[in-house]
Parts: structure tokens; sequence; C-alpha cells
């Protein structure tokens, strides 16, 4: 059921992109033992054992190239019963696009301390199409009241000149958020804004999945070298 934006007094807020704040954020959601931390070199070993990447970007959508979207398509999972057991949302509710990143990674992960909140969510939801997944994070009214806590300054103005933005394609953001998180495996890539999860497949046997996550990403930065792509971000979800 859709979520009355009402209900949460202002909506979703958007939050500036900082890794402390998300690392506040996180625990106010409840998880414990986790941060977030910008990783300024992809090529440098991590020393900490890193449960997903968050890419962020300033975007226009409108660059994207055709030969892009072929390959996305080529990517994506389809296999209902896949996407229902693993935790992918589609982004139903406007402003809300960093915690669902962080939301995508920690609820695709094991042995982590999810806190209450969290963990209901993720009992809940398991089984759950995409699109009822990302109503059921909206109608979650602590993670709104978190992720509202920690919004930038004069964003309340701006939901107010907002108002009328319709929920789920358009985000009115400045920054995009795409998730890369290990699964049975293989490298996934969730983006709330895309109808599937992408898979990149497994990574080699004698090396860590952030291996082939560096793979990638080289590979879609040199490929995306001459469109609008700007103010690239990485963060990673580290213990």
């Amino acid at each position: 059921m859709p979520v009355g934006l009402n209900s949460l007094t202002e909506g979703w807020l958007e939050l500036e992109s900082d890794p402390g704040l998300f690392t506040l954020l996180l625990e106010d959601f409840g998880v414990k033992g986790v941060q977030v931390e910008e990783i300024y070199d992809l090529q440098k070993p991590l020393e900490s054992p890193v449960y997903g990447f968050i890419f962020l970007f300033r975007w226009i959508e409108e660059r994207r190239s055709r030969r892009k979207f072929v390959e996305q398509i080529e990517s994506f999972v389809r296999d209902e019963e896949t996407i229902n057991n693993i935790f992918f949302a589609q982004q139903m509710v406007p402003n809300s696009c960093a915690s669902h990143a962080l939301l995508s990674i920690l609820l695709n992960c094991a042995n982590l301390h999810l806190g209450e909140t969290l963990s209901r969510l993720k009992h809940h939801t398991l089984g759950m199409n995409p699109e009822n997944k990302g109503w059921a994070i909206g109608n979650t009214p602590e993670l709104a009241c978190a992720h509202n806590s920690h919004a930038i300054p004069l964003a309340r103005k701006k939901t107010d000149k907002n108002a009328c933005v319709p929920t789920g394609r358009f985000t009115g953001e400045a920054y995009h958020f795409v998730s890369f998180v290990p699964i049975n495996g293989h490298l996934f890539e969730l983006d709330g804004l895309k109808p599937y999860p992408m898979d990149h497949g497994p990574w080699a046997v004698d090396e860590d999945w952030t291996d082939k996550f560096r793979r990638v990403m080289a590979e879609r930065l040199g490929r995306d070298a001459g469109e609008q792509v700007h103010d690239i971000r990485c963060n990673g979800i580290t213990g």
C-alpha cells in the first residue's frame, strides 16, 4: 500500500552526501558494529571487512548512451523468485535514495547486528516484490524519522516547493546512489530507480569480491569518460 507522505509530517527530506552522517544514520537505524567511510583510492587494499559499496555521483539522465542501456538490460536479473528473495527495493518515496542504498547493503548481509527496526523490516519483506519492498521502507516511520533527523539545511523549504513531485522515478536529489553487494557468490548492483537488480557475475576463486567490484568500476568509468558524469564518490560500509 502506498505511504501517505502527510503522515510522515514533511515526507522524506534530502540528505547531504557525507559518510560521517551516514554512519550516524546507521546508528539511528539501530545497526551496530559498522560504519561508512569514503574510499579515496579503490586500488588500495582495505583493512576492515567490507560489506558493500555505495557509488554516488551527479548524473544527467538524458546523456546515457544506447549502448550502455543495452549492456544494463543484458545484466538484469529477471527471475522473480531470485529477485523477491534478495532485498531489492524500488524507490517509491522521493528523497529516500541515500537510505535505500544503505538498506540495500545491510539487508543483504548475514551476521550483522541490524537492531529491532531493520530486523523486523527484513523479516516482513522476505518474498515481497521490489515495489512492495519500496513501499515497506516508506511505511516504516522509524526509518523516516531517523532519515529526516539528518536532513540538509533548507531541505524542508525545498520539500514545500516540490510537494507535488510524484513518487518513483524522479527523486530531485543532487546525487544518485547505487549499491554494490556480494550475494550468493555474485556481485550485485542494486539501483532503486531501475526495474531489476543487475548481476555482474561471480568473482574468481583466488580473489575477494571487492576485486570484482574494482574491475566493474574501472570498466564503467572508462566507458563513461565522454558522458556527463560528475563528482563521483565511493563509500564503503565496513566493520
